[in-house]
């Protein structure tokens, strides 16, 4: 196995280059991966968090499980890249409905700030890395929320090994639900927004 490989194997590696389709030399590469897998539309009829390992063999996944994916592959292929999760809630104001977007945060050579992101909605994917801090690519989203009608609530940012440090983000075939909630428990910035 490759240096850095961690305990992935070989089916790992041959999907990750099956998906990206080319050399994966810088981190934004990982988009071609990520966006080589569907997006998981009706994801509320059957809720699932899954694992590095369980969303890349999977046909279709969430944005959480993309955030997942994205940062272990940072991890993996890339593993001193800076990274960190982003997690932004927001609610419908004709519905109610209170939804979360999950995305991953990388940080280039210049100390900028991009994302790898899935959703099913328009302008809430990947960010370039133009971003001073997470506050400014989180306030993009929020900003996009704005444009579709949704009003953003709160965000926050954390890591895999700070908010889940028991659980088996990397390999587990396993449901990991608990994932969504130990990363909600790290909203900590309420959006400001002009009246």
């Amino acid at each position: 196995m490759p240096p850095g490989s961690l305990n992935y194997g070989e089916a790992e590696f041959r999907r990750i280059r099956e998906l990206g389709g080319g050399p994966l030399e810088v981190p934004e590469d990982l988009r071609r991966v990520l966006d080589g897998i569907g997006y998981l539309h009706d994801w509320r009829d059957a809720y699932r968090v899954q694992s590095v390992k369980a969303s890349l063999h999977s046909e279709k996944i969430t944005c959480i499980d993309s955030a997942i994916l994205a940062y272990g592959l940072l991890e993996l292929l890339f593993g001193d890249v800076k990274r960190r999760l982003l997690a932004i809630h927001r609610r419908d104001p004709v519905s109610g409905e209170e939804v979360g977007h999950c995305v991953a945060l990388h940080w280039n050579d210049a100390g900028k700030v991009g994302s790898f992101a899935k959703s099913n909605y328009d302008g809430l994917g990947h960010r370039d890395a133009v971003f001073d801090d997470e506050t400014a690519i989180a306030a993009s989203y929020a900003q996009t929320y704005l444009k579709m009608g949704f009003q953003p609530l709160y965000f926050g940012v954390t890591t895999l090994e700070e908010c889940a440090p028991d659980i088996d983000w990397r390999y587990s075939p396993d449901e990991l639900n608990i994932l969504s909630a130990r990363i909600q428990e790290h909203y900590e910035y309420s959006f400001m927004l002009a009246t």
